[in-house]
């Protein structure tokens, strides 16, 4: 039963992201080329039964020599967050619905996440960088949306990875021993999230789960430290 609720649900998603993605139209005639949309059907399908890596081998090589078609770009990114457990569209009403205070955001917005394993992170960092593929001029506010909260995931995924303890509780220790590298990518992440969820009309502030997520980077800017790197630790210690 639960895992036909999860199919009925990819079901959903996968018409919320043909109908953002084919919003602002493709290149040439949907017809005109029966092979490419065959591709596409076919990797529609894939996603409808929850087969994500067929539709990631589908889509991938059709991506790669067809990177101007935003309806494939989509298809695949959409591919990548599910295979790595991220929907978007439970995402922010998961957060606002499990949200306690606004101290305790970080630590409901981690616990929600999938598992940091690096398999998840680099398939949403393929989402991230599918996405991109569409320049900013052209995306709409729906794809804005999708590309902040994959943002926003890919930072709170490294936090998860390196602040976590076998517990699940952010380690002040582990945090404290972050690379530079890794806090500076999640301070990126996050900044990026902000100015793109506020390219779809998102405003930072704690009334909604995608609010909740543009709004990291003002906190961790009000955060005391030396560098960005800096302030990053010091904030995700402070919620410990």
């Amino acid at each position: 039963m639960r895992k036909k609720l999860i199919v009925i649900r990819n079901k959903i998603f996968l018409i919320f992201i043909n109908i953002l993605i084919t919003s602002c139209g493709n290149n040439g005639n949907l017809f005109s080329d029966l092979p490419q949309r065959d591709t596409k059907q076919k990797a529609e399908d894939a996603i409808n039964s929850g087969d994500y890596n067929s539709s990631i081998s589908l889509l991938e090589p059709y991506v790669s020599a067809n990177s101007s078609d935003q309806q494939a770009i989509g298809l695949l990114s959409t591919s990548y967050l599910l295979a790595a457990g991220i929907n978007i569209l439970n995402m922010a009403v998961s957060i606002i619905s499990n949200n306690g205070s606004y101290k305790n955001n970080l630590q409901t917005v981690l616990a929600i996440m999938p598992s940091a394993s690096q398999n998840n992170i680099s398939l949403v960092t393929k989402a991230v960088n599918t996405l991109s593929l569409i320049p900013s001029s052209q995306r709409n506010s729906n794809q804005n949306y999708m590309l902040a909260i994959a943002n926003a995931s890919l930072a709170m995924l490294t936090i998860k990875a390196d602040c976590l303890n076998t517990a699940g509780s952010i380690s002040t220790t582990l945090t404290s021993a972050m690379s530079t590298t890794d806090a500076t990518n999640i301070y990126n992440y996050l900044s990026s999230a902000q100015t793109i969820f506020n390219s779809a009309g998102i405003s930072s502030g704690n009334s909604s789960g995608s609010g909740i997520l543009a709004n990291f980077i003002n906190q961790i800017n009000s955060t005391t430290g030396g560098t960005n790197s800096a302030k990053v630790i010091n904030f995700i210690n402070s919620q410990a």
